[in-house]
């Protein structure tokens, strides 16, 4: 693929993660739990990992499976199997033994990496190598320390298993020793040196069949990583401040936007950044105060809870760089309460909405931080990717008018693992000459280049003939103050499609008269959209059902 960059993008992970630790050397990398890892600490790990990994067989080209939430091993692991020229199969750490068993056959994985909870998630696996990363192992070896880790046990209780019938279990700090033994024979595992060769696997969330194996190069994943800090240096004309910036690292490094847009733009600029296992919204906000964070990432209910509880009410923000959101749909209402906080906060900068997917890396959008981005949009393309919009179904250019999102960049993936079927579905030949990406998304991009999000093509339904938009439906409907969220499905009824509106009531509401709430949400609808979008059937529920990466499960309202 063609394409300019003043950024140095071709070189593995690895070696970007090299390259801080020569410059940073006992600087801050990690902030974990009030424990503080230095960049040397960082690169001692990753050594000691990867020749364990050579000790215990691993080979260049070799896939392992990474099914770990945000711990300091984690880290390692990814940048170890990075260095000896593996593959990072990334797993949700909270996957049960049949999503981990489907994920070890697809890749052909023969080693993996679990922590307290996901260790049972392998039993049955004999021809794995299995090392446990407990949480705890890297907390403060302090009184504060020794209360996370009862915290923590309390936390897991009856949620944790042995993992049986495997080749080989060992715990993490018994598997570093024998990197140390591999290290003192054989010297530390030199470096791969092939940034074109695949470098990460990620599992799409397979909201069509099963999950599919997203194959990423490292070359795309610096790419993207650089995407944001060509936003913050030539779009915001801001200067990276190695010493004081910092990045909230609390989206999952599972997935993509966690992986690529948190975790590794750190570790590639070489700014600290605050890991969590798990989302809590009063201690990422508790990081974001003590150690002075301005590069802060969350889904949309990230920003909703730590919003609601106040956390972030009265902090001096003016050195906020960018804080946004993506994963999900960004309620407008979220991006308007967001903005008056920074704002009262002193920061420079506007809440950014992103939109991306994994088989781009993630972000391949961003709105401007420098003004408030008009509803429903989604941005402009970022820094080396060019978008389009086609006629469903076809690779035909359409402008003006919605179509389906194409995008061109060097950040797309190389394909789905073992599935040449699907991959030629979403990665087309167009009449450029170039092969596109096609999003699977209704978009529309207007003259100045702006992005209007409208619905995945699977959730825009044909009613008489008019298409309906359920994203535009529900944004309309959170402007109720008797409701909080919602979702609108398409159902079929006597052979044609009818929409059902599935609704969380706000606390204030929650004890209103269901029939006549609805006939109020039915009359708003009469009023405020077209015929074809009011919905036939209304349901009440405590809270939309969402997948393990927080977004709206389609699957179970259905």
């Amino acid at each position: 693929m063609e394409y300019t960059t003043k950024y140095n993008v071709k070189t593995t992970m690895y070696k970007q993660f090299e390259n801080s630790v020569n410059e940073r050397q006992g600087a801050p990398c990690v902030y974990y739990y009030n424990n503080t890892l230095s960049w040397n600490d960082m690169s001692d790990m990753v050594d000691r990992c990867a020749a364990a990994l050579k000790a215990n067989g691993v080979q260049c080209g070799d896939k392992v499976v990474i099914c770990l939430p945000n711990i300091p091993q984690c880290l390692a692991a990814i940048y170890a199997v990075n260095k000896i020229g593996a593959i990072a199969s990334m797993l949700h750490p909270l996957s049960v033994k049949s999503e981990a068993d489907y994920t070890i056959k697809l890749v052909g994985a023969k080693f993996a990496f679990c922590f307290d909870i996901s260790e049972k998630a392998f039993t049955g696996n004999p021809e794995l190598t299995l090392v446990l990363c407990k949480t705890a192992t890297y907390f403060p070896k302090n009184v504060m320390g020794l209360i996370y880790g009862a915290a923590f046990k309390k936390k897991i209780k009856g949620k944790t298993a042995p993992a049986e019938n495997v080749k080989k279990l060992i715990e993490w700090t018994d598997f570093l020793n024998e990197g140390d033994s591999y290290i003192a024979e054989n010297g530390v595992p030199e470096a791969a040196q092939d940034c074109t060769a695949t470098a990460a696997i990620m599992m799409t969330g397979g909201t069509t069949g099963n999950p599919k194996g997203v194959m990423l190069t490292s070359e795309a994943i610096n790419n993207l990583s650089y995407e944001l800090v060509n936003v913050v240096e030539d779009v915001m004309g801001m200067a990276l401040d190695k010493d004081r910036d910092g990045m909230l690292t609390a989206l999952p490094v599972f997935h993509g936007f966690g992986f690529a847009l948190c975790m590794h733009v750190s570790m590639c600029v070489g700014m600290a950044q605050a890991i969590f296992p798990s989302f809590d919204a009063k201690m990422c906000s508790a990081a974001i105060k003590k150690y002075h964070l301005n590069y802060i990432f969350g889904v949309p209910d990230f920003f909703e809870k730590v919003y609601a509880a106040g956390y972030l009410a009265g902090i001096d923000m003016s050195n906020m760089k960018l804080i946004g959101s993506g994963g999900d749909v960004v309620p407008y209402s979220l991006t308007e309460k967001m903005d008056r906080l920074l704002k009262e906060n002193g920061a420079k900068v506007h809440f950014v909405s992103g939109y991306g997917l994994t088989e781009c890396v993630t972000v391949c959008t961003f709105t401007d931080p420098r003004r408030e981005a008009p509803q429903g949009c989604i941005g402009v393309p970022c820094y080396n990717v060019e978008c389009m919009t086609v006629v469903p179904g076809t690779t035909e250019e359409c402008k003006g008018v919605d179509g389906e999102l194409c995008i061109y960049a060097p950040t797309l993936m190389q394909g789905y693992i073992h599935d040449k079927e699907e991959t030629d579905k979403v990665l087309q030949l167009h009449p450029d000459g170039r092969v596109w990406l096609h999003s699977g998304d209704m978009c529309n991009i207007a003259e100045n280049g702006d992005i209007y999000y409208r619905q995945r093509l699977k959730r825009v339904y044909k009613i008489s003939g008019y298409l309906v938009y359920p994203s535009f439906i529900e944004e309309t409907y959170r402007a109720m103050a008797e409701i909080e969220d919602c979702c609108v499905i398409g159902k079929e009824v006597g052979g044609k499609t009818v929409l059902k509106l599935f609704v969380v009531k706000t606390k204030k509401y929650r004890s209103d008269n269901e029939e006549e709430l609805t006939e109020k949400i039915l009359d708003f609808a009469r009023q405020n959209l077209s015929k074809w979008s009011v919905p036939k059937e209304v349901e009440y529920i405590d809270a939309l059902p969402r997948t393990k990466v927080g977004k709206v499960d389609f699957k179970v309202l259905k």
